[in-house]
């Protein structure tokens, strides 16, 4: 059998195949939920090609890391971001997806809490942009972006993707936005707080708080003493008065009538994942539908 390779010995890479050697990258599309929007991750190119535009954080793999540590190190190298948790997106191999030469790339994405980012290595600037007031992006990474997107809409039915985003602690009505906007559906209030309660992996993060109107304190009138006065003196003062009372009183605005009592009430509770009922249920095969 014919050989299909050189050997070059003292070469850097001494094995020279006939066959043509892609170059591979790693993109991440890392999404935040912030100011009640979704959020991606982007950068602005430092560097030909597509100098000045803005692209999903990546770039070349080294040979001696894997695709997932080439990832989390561009991401940190370019945005100063270190995700804890990175699962692997898809591999994207259009023959014209890169001008510089043939070009494979292999996307991850993660969802973190909202953080600071900054510029680095060949990235001029690092920025979290609205999923639905995107820029034109570099090569194909809308289309990674559009992948990562379809993936959320599929995972939020099996993983607790809307509790990775949120403060360990949320509102119902923060849960349900979120899945709205990842779903791209509008629910109805009660069924989506019925469900999300009846399926028992959420627990009361604090205990509810009762409220009710205070009641006003009385006035209580201010005596001050004053020097003896004449009787006749305090005869006239009266006398003033009374004359000057019917003017008084229709410069005073009316009272206003008292408000009624509000009832005794509940303020909506914080919750938080019930880890080990969520674990339970992902076992048992269960899947949230709304």
């Amino acid at each position: 059998m014919a050989k299909n390779y050189t050997y070059v010995r003292g070469a850097a890479f001494p094995y020279q195949y006939k066959y043509e050697h892609p170059a591979v990258t790693t993109d991440c599309v890392i999404f935040t939920y912030e100011d009640r929007k979704l959020k991606v991750l982007l950068v602005k190119r430092g560097g030909e090609p597509y100098k000045g535009e803005w692209a999903l954080p990546g770039g070349f793999l080294r040979s001696d890391e894997t695709a997932k540590e080439g990832a989390l190190r561009e991401l940190k190298e370019e945005t100063a971001l270190e995700a804890s948790a990175i699962g692997e997106l898809g591999v994207f191999s259009k023959p014209d997806r890169d001008p510089r030469e043939r070009v494979i790339t292999i996307a991850f994405y993660a969802l973190v809490k909202p953080s600071e980012v900054v510029g680095g290595d060949d990235a001029d600037e690092a920025a979290w942009y609205p999923i639905d007031t995107l820029p034109q992006l570099a090569f194909d990474h809308t289309d990674i972006v559009h992948a990562a997107l379809e993936r959320l809409k599929r995972d939020i039915h099996f993983e607790p993707i809307g509790f990775d985003l949120l403060d360990d602690e949320f509102t119902i009505p923060d849960l349900q936005r979120l899945y709205e906007i990842i779903l791209g559906v509008k629910f109805d209030r009660r069924n989506f707080q019925r469900k999300i309660m009846a399926s028992g992996i959420l627990e009361e993060a604090d205990e509810p708080v009762e409220f009710c109107r205070a009641e006003p304190e009385p006035q209580v009138m201010a005596m001050k003493c004053a020097p003896l006065r004449r009787m006749a003196d305090m005869e006239d003062d009266c006398a003033e008065q009374e004359e000057a009372m019917p003017m008084a009183e229709a410069k005073q605005p009316p009272m206003p009538a008292a408000k009624p009592k509000r009832r005794p009430g509940r303020i909506a509770s914080l919750f938080r994942l019930n880890k080990a009922k969520y674990t339970a249920m992902k076992e048992d095969g269960g899947k949230f539908e709304f």
